[in-house]
């Protein structure tokens, strides 16, 4: 007489332990896949607010350029510019080596930070 596999025939509880781990795989993905989801919606929008302040600063420094004479302000001198994301407050400050050190201080509108750009006048 053959002998048979107990495990094969005798399948209680068999299917079910298969039929866990499947769905405990299924929900550790969809896990995963929400978090991934969530993190990458918050790298989206630090690469917005990013661009927005890059934006700033590019239209204050083309304002800044295009309206103000270096050789001609007494230093130190401020002004400030309102745009529609926010606000920029450029700063020129004389160095001890006879150059000019300017310093832009951007605050978005909505947002309490302050980003700060430092460059030397050309």
């Amino acid at each position: 007489m053959k002998r048979y596999y107990t495990l094969i025939h005798n399948q209680q509880g068999f299917l079910l332990f298969h039929a866990v781990w499947v769905i405990l795989i299924v929900f550790l993905c969809l896990h995963f896949l929400l978090y991934q989801y969530q993190t990458a919606k918050v790298v989206a929008d630090n690469q917005l607010s990013d661009i927005e302040v890059e934006t700033l600063f590019q239209m204050a420094y083309k304002k800044v350029s295009g309206e103000i004479d270096i050789q001609e302000i007494s230093l130190p001198y401020e002004t400030s510019y309102k745009f529609p994301h926010g606000e920029v407050k450029v700063t020129f400050q004389a160095e001890t080596n006879e150059s000019i050190y300017i310093i832009y201080a951007i605050k978005q509108t909505g947002s309490e930070h302050i980003y700060q750009f430092a460059q030397y006048a050309p």
